[in-house]
Parts: C-alpha cells; structure tokens; sequence
C-alpha cells in the first residue's frame, strides 16, 4: 500500500485533488443555498430600502438644520436688524429702495456660498408688503404642510415652492420676530432646487415611494401616483399591516417620520431578481473555477525530457530559448535550478542598467552644478557692471548683495562656515529684505567678538530673521542681533514686530526643544508640517544638533504685539569640523 501511494504519478495526484474540491465545492454550496442565501438575500434587500430611508432622513434634517442656521444668521444680523427697521420707519420710497439695497447686500454676502438655500423673503406683516424677496413669490404655504413647529420655528414640507421659478419639492422655514421699535417681521426661508432630488430618486430606482407624516401623522408628501388612495395607505401605516404593501418607517425626535412603501409585487420581483442573480453568479464561478482548474492542470504536466532540455539550453546561454511548460516528479528541483539561474541573470541585468543610468545622471547633475552657477554669477556681474554704467547705485548694491549670497548658498563643498561668514551673508539677506520691506536691521557684538572665527552650520541665522519678517513684520519694526562671547557665544535676536499669543509660543515650543539633548526625541514624536510653522526652524535646530552634537541651548519668547526673542547658546570650537573633540566646554 505504501509502495503504491510512493508511486502515484503527478496526473493521477492532481486528478483526484480537483475532483474532491469540486465535489467538496457543490456540496457546500447545496448546504449555503438551503440554509442562509435566502435569508440573507432578504436581509440585503431590506437593508438596501433602510439605507434610502436613512439617507432620506439624514438629508431632511441636515436641510431643517441648515435652514434654522441661515435664520438665525439673517435675524441676529446687526446691519440687517437696523435696515429692517429703518425700512419700515421710511416714509418715501426713495428711503425704502436705499435700505432695501443695504438688505439686498448683507443678505447675499450671508447666503452667496449657501447652495442648499434657494428662496428668501422678508414680509412686514402690519404693512402687508414684502421688504425683501430673493425670488418672486407667487404662493402662500399651506398650512396641512406643517413638518413640525415650535415656539420660534415652524417648518413646512416638503411641498411645493411659493415660487414657480422652483418646480421641486423644498422645505420651508417660516419665522416670525419682532424687532425693537415694536413691528413684526416674517423671514421665509427655502431649501435648494435639488436639495430632495437624491433620496427621491434613489426610492425611484428601487419602484419605491416615499412619505412624509408630520407630528400629527399625517401625510404632507407622497410620490404615490395620483390615483392612489392616500387614506387607505395611511391607515395601513398606522396599522403598521398591509396586504398589498411592504412599510420601512423611521421616526425623527421632533415627531415627524419618513416613509418607504413598495408594493409587494415589487418587492417580490426584487427578491426574485436578486436569487437569479446570485445563481449566475454562482454558475459563473463554477465555470471559471473549472476552467482554471483544466488550465492549471495542463500548465504543470508535461513530460521531464522538456525540463532537462531547457536546462542545457539555459545553461550553455542560448538566449533564443522557449520557456518551461512542463513538469513532472522531479519538478521541484528542476524548476528551483531554472528559476535560481534565471533570476541570478536578471539581477545582474538589472544592477548593470541601474549603474549605467546613475553614474549618467551623476555625470549630467555634475555638468550641470559646474555650468548653471557659473552662467549665473557672470550675469549678475554683467548687470553690475550695467548699472554702474548707468549710475543706478540702487540696482547695483541690490545686485552685489544678490551675487555675493548666491556665491554662499551655492558652496556645496561644506555644510560649515564660520560666525564672520554667516553675519556677511545675512546682512547680503537682509540689504535684499530691505527692498522688500521697511524696518531696521542693527549687529552689536560684544568687545571679544571681534573676529568671530568660529565654525558653525551654514543657514543658521537667515531663517531666524526670516521668521521675523514673514510671521511678526510690521511698518518701521527693529531687528537686532546681538553677540556675545564668554565661555560660551550667545547669540539673541530680538524684533519689534507683532509677536504672537501663548497659544501659538506653546505649540512652537513643543516642536523646538529648548536644548539639544531633546532633539531626536520631539522631532521624531511631532509633525511640524502640521502645525504651520514651516521648516525654518526645524532645519536650524537639526543643524545646530548635528554640528554641535547636542551640546548647545535654544530659547524662544514671545508677546503679541511686542516682539520676540530668541536666544541661542552655543559653543566655542578650537577648529572647524563636526566632532565632539572639537567643542569647548
């Protein structure tokens, strides 16, 4: 017995492999069809007319909540309140049509982004006459309408617009207050054109009808067809029993509810559509299950002769070879040797083409680093020397300062520089800033700072001036820089721009730790990207830690409107180079 299990051939193997999964395949789907595709296929059914009946819900409520917000915005408007009055105080017309302008304005500026809103009206009832109407109104509303209503609000709808210029069914928000000189106003205020069309059209795809009941229960909107009895179906939906209908109701806070009526003939054509189309489904699967089940037992048995010839072919580099389609007892060690060879040749093949392309694009990045700067600067230099020529001194010392920065910037040999070379670029930064905007620029150093050769990261200062200028600038504002040498060299920059609040200092403060031990730690923990504050000062506080290797202090305060500061503390290198043995505690 064992004899003949060791000897069954591959075909034989994989033969009886797909018959038991063929026939493990039916007979589980025999058991799924008896037991839980018919009561599921229902439960998706339903779960479809609930989903329309939640979205119609949703909708209604987020128009009701959209409609008591642009009320309140119009009627706790200070400008429109005054204009109101002042429109029923006028005694000519001339005075009316000014304010009713004024009406026209603040109203448009509120409502202009508010797509869900389409007519708006203001009625004086002791006058009898509209202030204001954002479309003609040819219809009072109906008062069986009412949704809802309190002390304040009364919602009506969904109904037909007071306008015919709107043909869909909206929601009407009608609000009556009185203003201080003692009148009464009445705002009138519609959903959108289309704001009801999804939900309404959604229970249309489906043959399904929607109903809105107010909080007395009774049926203010229907897309039943006209020759429908109303009353029947309602006494249907109150029974919550019906032999013709199916019923999917949802019942909002307020009273109100919203209605799903299918009829059962549709919904049993539904249910019957959907069974049909789970069983081609189903036999659509069984035919591309035993389609890739021929088609994988075809691709893996062939005959051991094609595998060993392929080898020799792939072997003796004949790169004209046909590739394997067969397979056989010996399969796995024959296919592992062809698949390790061909894979060591295509690895090689793609490191070669990577290698070639990089050191080529190395080669242009290089070409181009040497040609575009160079091509630079002797521009610069020429528009230097065209504005000595035509006495534009202006123009000239904006041009040396610009080609006297770009000649630090683009010395790509070192990250580091030193103190005297950062304070020259800066102020070649700040003669250019000076163009732009107007304040006052001031360096004081200490008598020990006279030279100030000592190394430290490029760009450590121009963004702390920058920062100055694009988040605290102000007309005539001061900047000053001020450095000190000790046992250590202090650096503070201070402005008198607008500063900024708290808030704003303690979000920056947990992005920029106050000393560079914490570096690592809070800028692998935050995302300054999220907070606004650019990169500015992220890449200063990275290059004082990887220069400086954690051994140096950074402060920041700040007032609104008073300024800030910020201190830097760093320490004196014996020589230029980023090694701890170079610092001087």
């Amino acid at each position: 017995m064992h004899r003949i299990k060791k000897n069954l051939s591959l075909k034989t193997r994989i033969f009886l492999f797909f018959f038991g999964i063929l026939l493990l395949m039916i007979c589980t789907y025999i058991f799924a069809i008896s037991r839980f595709i018919t009561r599921f296929t229902e439960e998706q059914l339903n779960a479809d007319y609930v989903s329309i009946l939640s979205e119609t819900c949703d909708t209604t409520e987020n128009l009701l909540w959209n409609l008591t917000l642009t009320s309140q915005q119009l009627l706790e408007n200070d400008d429109i309140l005054a204009n109101l009055i002042n429109w029923q105080d006028a005694a000519d017309h001339y005075s009316r049509q000014k304010y009713y302008e004024n009406i026209l304005g603040s109203i448009s500026s509120l409502t202009m982004a508010n797509t869900d809103i389409a007519l708006i009206y203001l009625f004086d009832p002791s006058q009898n006459a509209f202030i204001y109407s954002s479309l003609p109104v040819d219809d009072a509303t109906d008062s069986t309408n009412v949704l809802y209503q309190n002390s304040a609000f009364c919602f009506e709808g969904p109904c037909k617009s007071q306008s015919r210029f709107i043909g869909n069914p909206v929601l009407i928000l009608n609000r009556t207050e009185m203003l201080s000189n003692g009148n009464a106003v009445t705002l009138s205020v519609e959903s959108g054109y289309y704001s009801l069309d999804n939900p309404i059209h959604a229970a249309e795809r489906k043959s399904a009808y929607l109903v809105f009941t107010n909080y007395k229960e009774d049926i203010i909107f229907s897309t039943f067809p006209k020759d429908w009895d109303e009353k029947k179906i309602l006494t249907d939906l109150q029974s919550g029993v019906s032999r013709d209908f199916r019923f999917f109701t949802k019942k909002n806070p307020q009273g109100w509810s919203v209605h799903i009526v299918i009829p059962n003939h549709v919904y049993t054509r539904d249910y019957r559509l959907a069974i049909r189309d789970f069983m081609l489904c189903s036999i659509l699967v069984a035919i591309l299950a035993g389609v890739f089940a021929i088609y994988f037992w075809r691709s893996i048995y062939h005959p051991l002769q094609l595998f060993d010839k392929q080898l020799n072919i792939l072997l003796s580099d004949d790169t004209g070879t046909e590739p394997l389609h067969s397979s056989v007892p010996e399969y796995d060690y024959l296919l592992h040797k062809i698949v390790l060879l061909q894979k060591q040749i295509q690895d090689m093949i793609h490191k070669i083409i990577v290698s070639e392309k990089l050191h080529t694009k190395m080669q242009l990045e290089k070409m181009r680093a040497q040609i575009n700067p160079h091509f630079l600067m002797n521009t610069l230099n020429t528009l230097h020397w065209m504005a000595l020529m035509n006495q534009q001194m202006d123009i000239d010392r904006i041009t040396q300062a610009l080609s006297h920065l770009l000649s630090y910037n683009l010395d790509k040999e070192s990250n580091s520089t030193n103190l005297k070379n950062e304070l020259s670029a800066l102020r070649e930064y700040v003669t250019l800033q000076q163009v732009r905007y107007n304040f006052n620029f001031e360096i004081t150093k200490s008598d020990e700072a006279s030279e100030l050769n000592f190394p430290c990261p490029k760009f450590i200062l121009q963004p702390l001036v920058e920062n100055s200028l694009s988040h605290g600038y102000r007309e005539q504002m001061d900047i000053l820089l001020r450095i000190t040498v000790g046992e250590r060299i202090i650096i503070s920059l201070q402005d008198t721009g607008t500063g900024m609040d708290n808030d704003t200092l303690q979000k920056l403060r947990q992005i920029i730790p106050y000393s560079g031990s914490e570096i690592a730690e809070t800028l692998a923990g935050s995302d300054s990207s999220n907070m606004n504050f650019g990169i500015g000062l992220p890449y200063v506080i990275q290059s004082l830690n990887d220069f400086y290797s954690g051994k140096y202090d950074f402060s920041i305060n700040s007032s609104l409107n008073e300024g800030t500061i910020i201190t830097l503390t760093i320490p004196k290198l014996r020589g230029g180079g980023y090694y701890a043995e170079n610092i001087d505690n």
